[in-house]
């Protein structure tokens, strides 16, 4: 494996392992979110931190799309302070 294909392996996982992250320290601040928006945000926190995981232990190569891709949702998230549903509403839209 090369360098370059060893770089996008280690980038696309630590970028879904830091928005799984974010998404998992994400703070309320005391307001009510349906229950759909709840499983909503639990379920796309388990699956960045499955793919993150899976990515790293099995270090497969990964194309650069999925790099790109798997970077735009991280910073989406980290930019949003992991309130996704900000986001979700927006595209509903």
């Amino acid at each position: 494996m090369t360098f370059e294909m060893e770089a996008l392996v280690w980038v696309t996982g630590v970028a879904h392992l830091i928005s799984a992250f974010r998404l998992a320290c994400y703070q309320r601040d005391e307001q009510r979110y349906s229950w759909r928006d709840r499983i909503l945000i639990s379920l796309c926190g388990v699956v960045f931190y499955v793919a993150g995981v899976d990515v790293l232990l099995t270090f497969l190569p990964v194309s650069p799309w999925h790099a790109v891709v798997s970077v735009f949702s991280c910073v989406m998230i980290v930019r949003s302070s992991g309130n996704i549903i900000v986001l979700w509403h927006a595209f509903k839209h």
